[in-house]
């Protein structure tokens, strides 16, 4: 019996002393010791702030998912290094369901046949209102195709004369500060596509031409699929 019991602790602490833990930056793993040494060699130029906004296991390591927020005085100008990605494919994926929204359940503009694009926006985001005009074009592209919608927590009648000045081609659901909590969404804009049952696919951003071309490939395999 105490042989088991020996050799149980010694299981335990092989386990333990075996994990590795790991820094997730831009897709890239970091050992403790490289980690530090990145936010090092930019240090000097920078003023570094540092947030571990999810863990996880990973092949019995313990991954951290930082959100360095990199900031240069003299240039006035920031970087964000967080790997938002895997912190929607981690978390959010698991806690929301969109077509259970009573409001997309009962919007007779939603095709529940077809894909999700969901963009997270509000008024007074002034990199939000900056990708309409592109965004309302990829709505032309593949309307219907795909389901556009725009998700806020302005309440309706900020979000009505907003319309009323500006085009936005989407359907509208306004007053979501639960949900979007819910999705513990840190920036905006912010776009997710979701496949037809509402189940989440990627996180994307529509901001320059990479990021568009890379959205319109998820769509393309999601519609086909």
């Amino acid at each position: 019996m105490k042989y088991i019991l020996c050799l149980g602790f010694l299981l335990i602490a092989t386990l333990v002393f075996s994990q590795k833990k790991f820094y997730l930056i831009n897709g890239t793993q970091f050992e403790e010791t490289k980690y530090q040494n990145f936010k090092d060699s930019i240090s000097s130029e920078y003023t570094i702030s540092e947030e571990i906004v999810f863990s996880y296991i990973d092949n019995g390591n313990e991954i951290f998912l930082p959100r360095l927020k990199v900031h240069n005085a003299k240039k006035n100008s920031t970087r964000i290094y967080f790997d938002e990605n895997v912190f929607f494919e981690k978390t959010f994926k698991n806690k929301v369901d969109f077509t259970a929204l009573k409001e997309i359940k009962s919007n007779k503009k939603i095709d529940h046949s077809k894909p999700y694009f969901i963009n997270c926006w509000y008024v007074n985001c002034s990199p939000c209102i900056e990708e309409i005009p592109d965004l309302n074009k990829l709505h032309s592209e593949y309307i219907g195709k795909v389901n556009f919608v725009a998700l806020t927590f302005d309440d309706g009648n900020k979000v009505k004369n907003f319309l009323n000045r500006v085009a936005f081609n989407f359907i509208h659901l306004t007053d979501q500060k639960n949900l979007l909590d819910k999705m513990e969404i840190m920036s905006y804009p912010v776009s997710l596509i979701l496949d037809k049952d509402g189940n989440f696919i990627k996180f994307v951003n529509y901001q320059n031409q990479e990021s568009q071309k890379y959205t319109k490939e998820i769509l393309n395999r999601v519609i086909n699929h």
